[in-house]
C-alpha cells in the first residue's frame, strides 16, 4: 500500500505540473507515481556507507578529468568515488576532489582515498570559485563536473565522451539524470523565454521513448556535465557573476552555443543524482536562494537570445521539437 502521506505528496506534485501537460499525460505520470510508490522499478543504491578503503589507479595521460566539487556530506562523496571506481574502467580518467573547507570526514579525504588529487580550500570559494579552481588542476581534454550527491551507472562516461570524439562542433553533453527511486529527473533541460529553467521529463517513467534518443538540449545540468577543457577555458569557466551558485551550468551552455558549438543529451548515460543534499531545496535560505537572483542576472545577459528563440513557458513540446530529431 502506498502511505498517505507520499500519496499526498505525489499529488500535489502532480497537480504542480498540471499546467504544463495533457490530460493524457498527466493520467500516465499520476500511474507512474503509484507504481512506484509500490515499490516497482524503484533504485536503491547499495554503496551508501560502505567503508572499504577506496584506492584508485593513477592516469599519466587522462583522456577525462573528473572534477567533483565539495562541501562536507562525505558519505555522498565517498559513494560517488566508490561508484566511479566500480563503473569507469573503460575511459582513462583523472578524479581531482575539490573540498571547500569542510568539517567532517571529507577533510581527510587524502588519507581515505588513493590515487586521486585532493584540492583542500584555505577558505571557502563557493561552488562555482572553488570549479573553477579545480578545474585549472585538470589534464584532460575533456572536464566532467559531476557532483558529489550523485551515483553513476555502469557505462556511464563512455557514451558522452563517444558524442564530442565523433562531432567537433559538439561543446557539451549531460547524460540522463534519474532520482534514487527511478523516476526520471531530467532529460535534457528546457529554458523559457522568461529564463526560468525547466527539467524536461520530470517525475517521469525514464524508459518512454521520447528521453530515449541523443538530441540537443538548451542546457545540461551541472550535477554531471562533460564539456570540451578548451572551450571551458577560452570562455574563462563558470560565470562570477552567479557566485557562489545556481544558473552557472545554464549560462555555460549559452556561451558554448554563442561560440557556434552544441550543447547535447545523452540517454545513453545514466546517473542517480540525490538531489538537494548539498544546498536543500528550499529557494527561500541559504545557496538555493541564489536561484531566483541569478535568474534575473542570467535574463538580463541573454535577454535578446530568450526573447528571440525561446517559447513561452509551458510549450514543452514545442521547445523539444524546435531541437530537432535524432542526433
Amino acid at each position: 500500500m502506498v502511505s498517505s502521506e507520499r500519496l499526498d505528496k505525489n499529488v500535489s506534485i502532480v497537480l504542480d505540473l498540471a499546467v504544463h501537460l495533457h490530460v493524457r499525460d498527466m493520467l500516465e505520470l499520476f500511474t507512474t507515481f503509484i507504481n512506484r510508490g509500490r515499490g516497482a522499478g524503484n533504485y536503491e543504491p547499495d554503496i551508501l556507507g560502505e567503508t572499504c578503503a577506496l584506492s584508485f589507479e593513477k592516469q599519466t595521460e587522462p583522456l577525462v578529468s573528473i572534477i567533483i566539487p565539495a562541501f562536507n556530506q562525505w558519505e555522498y562523496t565517498r559513494s560517488c568515488l566508490v561508484s566511479i571506481l566500480r563503473n569507469t574502467a573503460d575511459v582513462p580518467h583523472e578524479i581531482i576532489l575539490a573540498d571547500d573547507t569542510s568539517t567532517d570526514e571529507t577533510k581527510r579525504a587524502g588519507d581515505l582515498v588513493s590515487g586521486i588529487t585532493v584540492i583542500r580550500n584555505e577558505r571557502n570559494l563557493g561552488f562555482i570559485r572553488n570549479c573553477n579552481n579545480a578545474a585549472s588542476r585538470g589534464a584532460g581534454k575533456y572536464l566532467l563536473f559531476l557532483n558529489n550527491d550523485v551515483i553513476v551507472r555502469e557505462g556511464w562516461l563512455k557514451p558522452l565522451v563517444e558524442l564530442l570524439e565523433r562531432d567537433p562542433a559538439a561543446g557539451m553533453a549531460g547524460p540522463k539524470l534519474v532520482y534514487p527511486n527511478g523516476l526520471l529527473q531530467d532529460a535534457g533541460a528546457i529554458v523559457w523565454s522568461d529564463g526560468n529553467a525547466w527539467n524536461y521529463g520530470r517525475w517521469d517513467n525514464p524508459d518512454k521513448t521520447k528521453y530515449n534518443y541523443a538530441r540537443e538540449a538548451d542546457y545540461v545540468s551541472g550535477a554531471c556535465m562533460l564539456v570540451r577543457r578548451d572551450l571551458w577555458e577560452d570562455i574563462g569557466g563558470f560565470d562570477l557573476r552567479y557566485a557562489p551558485a545556481y544558473y552557472e551550468d545554464t549560462d555555460l551552455a549559452f556561451e558554448i552555443r554563442s561560440r557556434g558549438y552544441k550543447v547535447l543529451y545523452q540517454p545513453k548515460s545514466a546517473v542517480v543524482h540525490f538531489e538537494g543534499i548539498t544546498s536543500g531545496l528550499d529557494i527561500r535560505k541559504g545557496v538555493k536562494s541564489f536561484q531566483e537572483v541569478n535568474r534575473e542576472k542570467f535574463f538580463r545577459k541573454w535577454e535578446a537570445i530568450l526573447k528571440k528563440e525561446h517559447f513561452r513557458p509551458g510549450h514543452v513540446h514545442c521547445a523539444v521539437r524546435s531541437k530537432g530529431s535524432e542526433w
